[in-house]
């Protein structure tokens, strides 16, 4: 058996949660904060399948005000400033650019009214951020002249005006929901990645934990436990179907997809764009509904295109057809952009819980509110919960409120949730420019800048993990190929951060092949650093090789998730 089951198998948990994506994952940190002891299992990698699949921003509620959802926008925007309080390192500001036409709905006046509503609703949005790269502007308007300077190329008519509002960008979501996974375990929780729920232990009406195959060694085991979360996302209903809890999945779920564009669109601003699609359930809308153009490492994410997805949620797969039709949509809504297939370097595709659908006018309506069920009431059976967030911006909340559940169900007295105000591993620093100083200092020449930042951006102030492992082997502090990838973070996310995959590294633990192919020369680096820890055969290093190439457009099945 791996050396980190066995302790799975002992003594009765709390809690074990199901799901290591950032639900899961930001449950078992609050579980274990307030005391609890807790186990978390995971059928894949942590945060391999939507987690990581995503557009990468921490929305701060604006996507709310059309629907004049005043909670959603309080909760978004709180929640925005929560990331960016507990890893700075892993959350950034990310201004956003509506460009505005004439004097109608889509003009200027409309949208600063909405912009006045949302700086009301969101004016506590700067509470407790002492660090002025983290403090979050006002929305407000600029100029036309501003605007064709910030975007020369935005398609004809040309904007009167535009607005500028601020979200979060995630860094590295994976490398996010890995930091709750490790601040969990350094308060006491277990977890395990590839380990995947066969079925649920059951004493009559109750369950008392779950059959757990390990999908790396083979092995099977159980873990017990008081209080079972289900925070699988969208393969959590697909869990109770196998178990025969229930007979159907009765949440419809929408396959959310984005696209990495090999060339820089947009720089520094994120820009919006209008689609032919309409969002039904608006109250208050400037007409159709918009994509983001968003400037990330060098390259564009253009997301998000949602449609109905019927099949099994194990099963998700990306057509090239379903990648066509997205880029149709883009250059329907900026012609001048005169995408192509060739110009795909990622597809990120994930599922999320919707409410609603119209097929006919290609609309998806989203689900208003995350899902936290006590199974005691829908389904008869105790010790069961039920935990899916439909944003990656509120997992934290929906957390805390399923570990508030868990205490009622353990009959105890929920302890205050701290989750927003203790910093995750590596995110205590009073400033990002502050770490990478400190790193060219400590490392003197033999790191570039841009290294530091690099190291900064994924680690914060655990930056010494990763320079020990380079003491150790001066060659380890290469970087690999033109990435800015040490080979030292390949090492130390094999022996200290649970990789056990080369899609681990390349996708997760590290960013080098968040943005595309990073090359078959550094893929290979990649490999054989992890077989030497590992002790992996040459032809296992080729069948790594070959799973991590098919995740890249043109060499496989796009859009096709490790998990």
């Amino acid at each position: 058996m791996r050396r980190d089951l066995p302790a799975l198998t002992g003594p009765e948990f709390d809690v074990v949660v199901v799901g290591g994506g950032i639900c899961g994952a930001a449950i078992a940190w609050d579980a274990a904060q307030r005391g609890l002891s807790v186990a978390l299992v995971e059928r894949g990698d942590f945060g391999g399948a939507t987690s990581a699949n995503s557009l990468k921003v921490v929305h701060g509620g604006i996507r709310y005000l059309q629907h004049l959802d005043v909670r959603r926008i309080r909760e978004s925007s709180r929640e925005r400033t929560a990331l960016l309080r507990i890893a700075p390192h892993l959350v950034q500001l990310l201004p956003v650019v509506v460009p505005t036409f004439g004097h109608a709905w889509r003009g200027g006046e409309v949208l600063a009214a909405g912009f006045f509503l949302l700086n009301l609703l969101t004016s506590d949005r700067n509470r407790s951020v002492s660090d002025p790269a983290r403090r979050i502007p006002a929305a407000r308007l600029i100029s036309r002249r501003e605007v064709l300077g910030w975007l020369p190329h935005t398609e004809d008519p040309r904007p009167t005006g535009a607005g500028v509002f601020w979200d979060g960008q995630l860094y590295n979501p994976p490398r996010l929901v890995w930091e709750f996974i490790r601040t969990a375990g350094r308060a006491g929780a277990l977890a395990a990645n590839y380990c995947e729920v066969d079925g649920f232990l059951r004493r009559g009406t109750r369950i008392s934990g779950v059959a757990i195959h390990d999908r790396l060694g083979g092995e099977r085991f159980e873990v017990r436990a008081r209080v079972v979360v289900n925070a699988a996302g969208p393969f959590a209903e697909q869990l109770y179907v196998q178990a025969g809890l229930r007979r159907t999945r009765q949440v419809p779920l929408s396959r959310d997809l984005a696209l990495v564009i090999r060339r820089p669109l947009v720089r520094e601003r994120a820009l919006a764009i209008q689609t032919k699609y309409r969002d039904p359930n608006a109250i208050l809308s400037r007409g159709r509904r918009h994509l983001f153009l968003v400037p990330w490492r060098e390259v564009t994410l253009i997301g998000v295109n949602s449609v109905i997805y019927r099949g099994d949620p194990n099963g998700l797969t990306v057509a090239q057809e379903e990648v066509q039709d997205f880029l149709d949509e883009i250059n329907d809504a900026e012609p001048e952009l005169g995408l192509t297939p060739g110009d795909v370097a990622l597809v990120l595709a994930g599922l999320l819980p919707i409410s609603a659908a119209d097929l006919v006018n290609g609309d998806v309506s989203f689900g208003k509110r995350p899902l936290i069920v006590d199974n005691a009431k829908s389904d008869g059976v105790e010790g069961l919960i039920t935990a899916v967030t439909n944003r990656y911006t509120i997992a934290r909340l929906v957390a805390e409120r399923a570990v508030d559940l868990v205490f009622r169900k353990l009959g105890k007295v929920a302890p205050r949730c701290r989750t927003a105000e203790v910093p995750l591993w590596g995110g205590d620093i009073g400033s990002l420019a502050e770490v990478v100083h400190e790193i060219v200092q400590n490392t003197g020449d033999h790191l570039r800048p841009d290294i530091a930042e690099h190291l900064a951006r994924n680690h914060g102030s655990a930056y010494g993990d990763v320079l020990r492992v380079v003491a150790q082997a001066p060659q380890w502090g290469q970087t690999i190929g033109t990435s800015q990838t040490l080979k030292a973070e390949v090492i130390y996310a094999v022996r200290a951060e649970m990789a056990a995959k080369l899609a681990d590294c390349v996708f997760r633990r590290t960013d080098l092949g968040t943005a595309g192919d990073p090359g078959s020369p550094a893929l290979r680096v990649c490999a054989e650093l992890m077989a030497g820890e590992l002790g992996w055969s040459p032809e296992r290093i080729e069948l790594e090789l070959a799973e991590v190439r098919s995740r890249f457009p043109g060499t496989g099945t796009p859009g096709k998730l490790d998990t």
